[in-house]
């Protein structure tokens, strides 16, 4: 049987579009975008993603990571809102550390900025101040994977760290909850950063950057 369009629709007939619409998209309203669909990955290949990056960027100056210094978790995503859902959905934050002379860390980031731009990344960030701590610091977002990441120098002075964070992802398998605002007394759970653990005891050194 072959369905024809009218030639003329009422407002009826808008209407019923309109029902139809909403029932397509599984009867929700404009809810600000808290339940588009989340991309979908495993844990491991959100790491395979970011650890894939971060050896891509070292190897715009020929470094090598050291695998002993990764730092990474997997968090609960919370939305803007306090948002939150019980289907799974997680962020990861990575972080890891090169060896490299302080004197060759400009050098570096301008090298890892050039390539992240011609991926698509928009720089948010960026510094090479002697006076400040860490003098050399990049910070980046977006990309196809529209990911965040920062590569800067770090304690002791003879290492960069590279820290990576995800957007939210679903695990395979599993159906999407749909989320509404939290309570008003909901307090969103701040996950810890994985700077923290890399940069260890920043002594007076460093006094106004608790990230070495």
């Amino acid at each position: 049987m072959t369905l024809r369009t009218p030639k003329r629709t009422g407002r009826i007939g808008m209407l019923g579009f309109a029902l139809l619409a909403l029932l397509a998209s599984g009867g929700c309203m404009n809810d600000g975008g808290k339940n588009d669909p989340l991309p979908v990955k495993s844990h491991g290949q959100a790491e395979n993603l970011v650890r894939g990056l971060i050896d891509s960027l070292a190897n715009e100056y020929d470094l090598k990571v050291d695998d002993k210094t990764v730092n990474k978790e997997f968090f609960r995503c919370i939305g803007e809102k306090g948002e939150s859902a019980d289907d799974g959905r997680f962020n990861l934050d990575y972080a890891v550390r090169a060896s490299l002379p302080e004197a060759e860390h400009g050098n570096a980031i301008r090298a890892m900025r050039k390539r992240l731009e011609a991926d698509g990344y928009k720089v948010s960030g960026y510094r090479e101040d002697r006076s400040k701590k860490p003098w050399a610091l990049m910070d980046a977002e977006g990309g196809k994977d529209d990911v965040s990441v920062t590569v800067q120098s770090s304690a002791p002075p003879t290492r960069l760290t590279f820290i990576v964070t995800t957007r939210c992802y679903l695990p395979a398998g599993t159906k999407q909850e749909q989320v509404s605002a939290p309570a008003a007394d909901a307090i969103p759970v701040t996950p810890k950063d994985p700077r923290l653990a890399l940069m260890g005891p920043t002594g007076p050194a460093y006094p106004d950057n608790p990230f070495g």
